[in-house]
């Protein structure tokens, strides 16, 4: 990452956010190529903070069975993702989409489960 490198809060990547955009932004003296790979980086760190949030962990009063449960989901979701499972089934909803916005979301998702 080149804009959001050192940044591990979401408030500050907000301020850091905004700060970048009025700097960065094409009326303001930057350039377009420049803005558009800040706004991608910060989706991705977006993203990538989402993601982490809702890693789920068997919390400490669980029972032997829950942690099993949980790791063994855990298996199963890798085991789908590298046999392409919900990948193919969103590319196949892409094809059905009316919505550039929905097929573009759809492609995202499909792209980052594919370098999981």
């Amino acid at each position: 990452m080149k804009y959001f490198n050192d940044i591990s809060d979401l408030d500050k990547a907000k301020l850091h956010y905004r700060n970048l955009a009025k700097q960065l932004h094409p009326d303001m003296g930057g350039t377009s190529g420049d803005f558009q790979e800040m706004q991608a980086e910060y989706k991705e760190f977006l993203l990538n903070m989402q993601q982490k949030s809702k890693v789920v962990t068997p919390s400490p009063n669980s029972t032997s069975e829950e942690k099993e449960l949980i790791n063994e989901l855990r298996k199963l979701a890798k085991a789908l993702i590298k046999n392409q499972v919900p990948q193919n089934y969103l590319r196949q909803k892409m094809q059905t989409m009316d919505s550039p916005l929905k097929s573009g979301l759809l492609k995202g998702i499909v792209s980052f489960l594919d370098g999981l």
